[in-house]
């Protein structure tokens, strides 16, 4: 009942994000494309989720854990990322050493953990597995990009902005890599951490937004 609760909540804070950054494009002139990267990427999210529950219920079967409905959260990954590179002017190329690192690292990590002991309690193969092992690398690259633009980050509104984005992909990282953990160790917490972590997301989003908003009235 719990998990059910959280995940309605979810899909509520996941609507009420989507409207208030798609009402940031409508209104906002600069940095509209901030807002627009934004907006397309939650909105990847829901058409993702939307694809996922259609799936299995026309099908009756369980979605795999690599499939085409993955591509709509490799996109919304990599508007996320644009966003938070380019705006409000470009990171620079150091930046990428520490992208690369942390991707390799966070690579490395997931496949010596995980893997044997995925194979061994799920079955499957590494293509199958992939589609769990990609997030957490991805987590970690936004991550490590968010913290650089809160880092390099000087005017109010934009310092304030990239650490809400810090907190929000961090925890968007934490709920992605308990949901591998309890794929590979079940059962833990039933789903019931990872869904709080990425109402989480959803709530440090909404800030953000809302604290723009505020900011523009002023």
């Amino acid at each position: 009942m719990l998990l059910q609760t959280l995940q309605a909540v979810g899909y509520l804070t996941l609507l009420a994000i989507l409207l208030v950054l798609w009402g940031q494009v409508v209104r906002r002139r600069e940095p509209r494309n901030f807002w627009l990267f934004f907006a397309w990427a939650w909105t990847m999210n829901l058409l993702g989720n939307i694809a996922w529950i259609v799936h299995d219920l026309v099908t009756g079967a369980t979605l795999s854990t690599f499939s085409l409905v993955d591509v709509f959260y490799i996109v919304r990954y990599a508007l996320v990322g644009l966003a938070l590179w380019l705006y409000p002017v470009a990171l620079t190329q150091k930046t990428w050493k520490w992208v690369g690192s942390a991707a390799l690292i966070t690579a490395v990590l997931v496949w010596a953990f995980y893997f044997r002991s995925a194979m061994a309690t799920n079955g499957g193969d590494w293509i199958g597995f992939l589609g769990l092992a990609l997030y957490p690398m991805f987590d970690a690259v936004l991550i490590v990009v968010a913290w650089q633009r809160a880092r390099a980050s000087r005017e109010a509104f934009w310092h304030r902005t990239a650490w809400l984005l810090f907190c929000a992909v961090t925890s968007y990282g934490i709920a992605n890599t308990l949901n591998l953990t309890e794929y590979v160790f079940p059962p833990l917490s039933g789903g019931i951490v990872p869904n709080i972590f990425w109402i989480l997301t959803d709530v440090f989003l909404l800030v953000m937004a809302l604290s723009a908003s505020s900011k523009e009235k002023l």
